[in-house]
Order: structure tokens, then sequence, then C-alpha cells
């Protein structure tokens, strides 16, 4: 669940670190190294994963994944590409490359190119759009290897090509995100292991007994007061815990110069961080909800431990403050506690109160 905690501390400094982009693409949200996005690709007849992974300017990496089908005979396909492209001259033919995976065969051979062909596809067709808002855009396009003409959905949420969906006219679709993610250091496994989200993961089985929201008392951190009841355990100065069973932690990102005078990329920035999984900790991006009401944001996520086992429900609520900084209250909940009284988790929720 810390992993979690962890990813927000990250974000103040991600804000800050360089940041590039696909070359000649000018990037509303730029890109951090280790930012990567998995694609659910029903132009295959098998389940298959497609994904991409940014570095820098020059160097990128791309991974599919079909699991094996014991019905159709069909065994576990997993291979990746990672290539550097000439990013001094605006160009994206790859200029190295090495293969993960691939065992010579004709089929391996194929997918290989098929990753060659999605990552030069999707990157001219990102360097002939302009995408400098916080909204999304959908575009219509002719796209002969997804069968003719297509409708494509851009959003500065989604890293590298910032493509989020890719449908037929008639709305069917064929390429959708599955997952965004960033790696924390160069050990994280998180790009490599990752083999698709199959529906609604459940979570470990949990035993969480809770009577009614009582004896609670305030807590205050810098300009945010919540309530909590005597369950919970003062952990330190900002993060309180209530045993194993969630998480809360309450923050202040400040606003870095950068950003002046562009509040609204500002804040799609902090949004894209904040949705991002780590460290096998994958966001469900399909049950991601975001919504927005004068100076507030509520973010409600679902994120998937494949190795764990574990699933948990992240609930971010950003206040603006003055100076155009925002406090940040996070509550994490493993999802097997959260279900079985969400009216508690819920209040909890209702009670912050954020005053300058």
């Amino acid at each position: 669940m810390k992993k979690r905690f962890a990813s927000v501390l990250l974000v103040a400094f991600l804000l800050c670190a360089s940041a590039f982009a696909i070359p000649r693409v000018k990037q509303y949200t730029p890109d951090f190294s280790g930012e990567f996005v998995y694609y659910r690709d029903n132009s295959f007849v098998s389940p298959s994963f497609v994904g991409v992974i940014y570095y820098n300017e020059s160097t990128y990496g791309a991974r599919y994944y079909c699991p094996a089908d014991k019905a159709a005979k069909t065994k576990e396909r997993d291979i990746s590409i990672y290539f550097t492209i000439d990013a001094e001259n605006g160009s994206i033919e790859m200029t190295g490359e090495n293969i993960f995976g691939s065992d010579g065969s004709q089929d391996d051979a194929d997918i290989v190119n098929y990753l060659h062909d999605f990552f030069y596809e999707f990157a001219e067709r990102r360097q002939k759009l302009d995408l400098l808002g916080p909204d999304s855009v959908t575009v219509t396009d002719e796209f002969a290897q997804f069968g003719g003409d297509v409708k494509i959905t851009y959003n500065n949420l989604i890293p590298v090509f910032n493509m989020e969906r890719l449908s037929t006219l008639d709305g069917k679709d064929v390429l959708c995100v599955d997952t965004v993610g960033i790696l924390t250091d160069t050990n994280d496994p998180a790009f490599s292991y990752y083999k698709g989200i199959q529906g609604m993961p459940k979570d470990k089985s949990r035993s969480f007994d809770k009577k009614a929201f009582s004896k609670a008392k305030q807590f205050s951190v810098g300009k945010q007061t919540v309530s909590l009841d005597d369950s919970w355990k003062q952990e330190n100065d900002n993060m309180f815990l209530l045993g194993d069973n969630a998480l809360l932690t309450l923050t202040e990102i400040t606003r870095p110069d950068l950003f002046k005078d562009s509040p609204d990329q500002f804040l799609t920035i902090l949004m894209r961080k904040l949705s991002e999984g780590s460290s096998t900790s994958y966001t469900i991006w399909s049950k991601r909800k975001a919504s927005s009401k004068e100076n507030s944001v509520k973010l409600d996520s679902i994120f998937w431990e494949p190795v764990e086992g574990n699933v948990t429900r992240d609930f971010k609520r950003l206040t603006k403050l003055q100076g155009g900084g925002y406090a940040l209250l996070s509550l994490t909940v493993f999802d097997g506690v959260y279900g079985k009284k969400k009216s508690y988790f819920d209040k909890i929720l209702g009670s912050l109160s954020v005053k300058e």
C-alpha cells in the first residue's frame, strides 16, 4: 500500500525534472523518463497487449504480450524491442535495436515488424497533431493497418503518443488504454512484467469489522483538516494508518514557477502523475474517474498488484490554494475492506476541509 504513498512523494520531483517528447512534437504534458502505456489490442484474434515506454528523446521500448490459450493450443508470447532513434535530426527512423523473447520464427518476426510499424505510425500521426490544451481530442484518420478509416482519441494524460483509444467508425474499440505507469528506478520491472488486466481483479479476502463512525476527532496538517476516529494511528506528521487496511496522507504540492502563467497545464500534468501506477502496482484505466468543481478536483482510481494479489481503491482530493499550488488528501484502502464499509470511508473523505 505504501507504493501509492511513494508515488505521491515523487510527484513534486517529477514536475521539476527534465522532460522531453517524440522529435518534432510539442507536448502539453511532456514525457518523463520511464513513463509507459499499455493498450489492449483487439486487432489480434487472441487477447493481446502492446506497450510503449519512453526513456529519453532518442531511446524507447515496445512490447507485445499474449497469454497462452489452451483451447486454441497457442503458447504464451512475450516479445520486446528496445531501440534508439535519431532525435537530433528530428527523425523517427531507428538507429539501433535489441530484441528479446523472439524464437526466430516467422510468426515472431511478424510481431517485431508490427511493433516497428506501431511506433512509426503513431509517432508520425502525433507529429502532425496540435494538442496544446487540457481537453481530449478525437480525429478521424485513414489507417490501413487497422482496416481503413478510424477514430483516434488523444488525451494528454497518456504518455508517449497521447493516444487513448482507436476505434472503428461504428465505435468498436481496436486499441484502448489498459494501464499507464512510470518506473521508479532502473530496477523497476513494471513495464516488462505486465501481462494485462482481465476484467476486474479480485482482492484478497480481508477481515474488517468496523462499527459506526464514532469518537471522531479532527486532525489538521497544514491547511487541511479531516475527521478520524481512534482506530486510526498517526504514523508521522502527515500519515495516518488504519491498521493494515488503509492509509491516509495530507500533503501540499507547490506550483513550480515554470507554470505560473499556465495553471491548467500544471493541473493536467499533476493529474497525469497521480493517475500512474509504478512498481508493479497497475492502475486499471477503465475504472478511473475524475471530476472537478470550482477549485477542487476528485480523482478515484483502482490499482492492481498482481505479485501480491492486492486490489486497492485510491482516492485523491485536490484543493487549489492561493499561489496556485494544491492541498492533496490521498486515501488508499484495500478493495476487500472498502467494499465492506464503503460509507465509513466515504464519510472520512466528506469530512475534509481546507482553509488558507
